[in-house]
C-alpha cells in the first residue's frame, strides 16, 4: 500500500509538473527564431506529508533539469519544436522508500530530444519522444515517462487582443494516462498584466496568475480500484517578451491537498499534502 501511495505520489508530482506593457491591446504570440536554441532552467521542489494504513509519512524532493527549445517549423500558428535535455537531476528523502537525501544525477536522459507540436499561444497540441531513454527507478515507480514532463512546455496565452490591467482565464481540463490510470487536472485560472519589467535585458509582460484546480483520477493497478480526488491551489509570476515572442521567467507556488481510496486485493485510503515551487527561467 505504501509503495502504491508513493507511486501516485510521484505521478501527481509530474503533473503538477506537472506555467514592453502598453494599454494598447495587441496579440500575444510565440514567436521563437528558426534553428535558434532557446534553453531554459527549471527547478521543482516540493515537500509532502500524509498518511497511510493508519502510518504517517512524509518527503521532500528537488528536480533540477535544463532543456532547450528550437523551433523547427511555423506553418498556420502551429509550432513544431524539438526539445532536447541537458541536465536532469534528482534529489530525494524518502527513507520509506530506501531514499536518503540521494542525488542522482540522469545522464541517460541528457541528450535525449522529444518533438514538441503547440499552437503559438501555447496550447500542446502532441508530445513524441525522439530519442529512447532508458527506464530508471524514479520513471518506473511514478509511471511516466520523462517527456511528459513537455506537456504543457509553454505558458498559454490569451486568444484575445490584452494590454494592462487584462485578464484571461484557463478553465481547459487536461487529461493523462499512465499504468492504468487516468488522471484529469480542470484549472480555474486567472491571469492578470500589471506592469513591464526588464529581465535578462528584454523589455517584458509581468503577469500574474492564481487559482484554484481539481484533481480527479481513477484505474485499475495491480488488482486494485484506485480513485483519487483533490484539489490544488496556485498562485504566481510570469514574465513574457512580446517583442521577442518568449517567456523569459515563470515562478510559482501550489498547495496541492488529496485523497486516494484503494479498494480489491487491499483496501484502505491515503491522505497527503504537496506543498511546491516551480521556476522556469531562460538562459540564453
Amino acid at each position: 500500500m505504501r509503495v502504491r501511495t508513493i507511486q501516485v505520489l510521484l505521478a501527481v508530482l509530474f503533473i503538477l509538473l506537472l506555467f514592453q506593457v502598453s494599454t494598447a491591446g495587441q496579440k500575444l504570440r510565440y514567436n521563437f527564431e528558426k534553428e535558434k536554441a532557446y534553453t531554459y532552467s527549471t527547478l521543482v521542489e516540493s515537500k509532502t506529508s500524509g498518511q497511510s494504513m493508519g502510518q504517517d509519512f512524509s518527503m521532500t524532493s528537488s528536480t533540477d533539469f535544463d532543456y532547450a527549445i528550437s523551433l523547427l517549423q511555423a506553418n498556420a500558428g502551429v509550432l513544431t519544436m524539438n526539445v532536447e535535455f541537458k541536465k536532469f537531476n534528482v534529489k530525494l528523502n524518502m527513507p520509506m522508500m530506501g531514499f536518503n537525501d540521494s542525488t542522482m544525477v540522469m545522464k541517460e536522459y541528457v541528450g535525449k530530444r522529444v518533438k514538441v507540436v503547440a499552437t503559438d499561444i501555447g496550447k500542446t497540441l502532441s508530445v513524441v519522444p525522439i530519442d529512447t531513454i532508458p527506464p530508471s527507478r524514479i520513471q518506473m515507480m511514478a509511471g511516466l515517462n520523462p517527456s511528459d514532463l513537455f506537456k504543457q512546455v509553454l505558458l498559454e496565452l490569451p486568444e484575445k487582443e490584452v494590454g494592462l490591467n487584462d485578464t484571461w482565464k484557463k478553465d481547459a481540463p487536461d487529461t493523462v494516462s499512465r499504468g492504468g490510470m487516468k488522471m484529469t487536472v480542470k484549472p480555474n485560472i486567472e491571469y492578470k498584466i500589471v506592469g513591464e519589467e526588464k529581465k535578462n535585458d528584454l523589455t517584458c509582460w509581468k503577469i500574474v496568475f492564481s487559482g484554484t484546480s481539481t484533481i480527479e483520477g481513477s484505474g485499475n493497478q495491480r488488482g486494485m480500484d484506485v480513485t483519487i480526488d483533490g484539489t490544488v491551489k496556485v498562485k504566481g509570476t510570469a514574465y513574457f517578451a512580446p517583442r521577442e515572442g518568449i517567456s523569459v521567467l515563470t515562478e510559482q507556488s501550489s498547495d496541492t491537498d488529496m485523497t486516494t481510496t484503494f479498494t480489491g486485493q487491499q483496501t484502505g485510503a491515503s491522505t497527503m499534502s504537496i506543498s511546491s515551487t516551480v521556476k522556469i527561467a531562460l538562459v540564453k
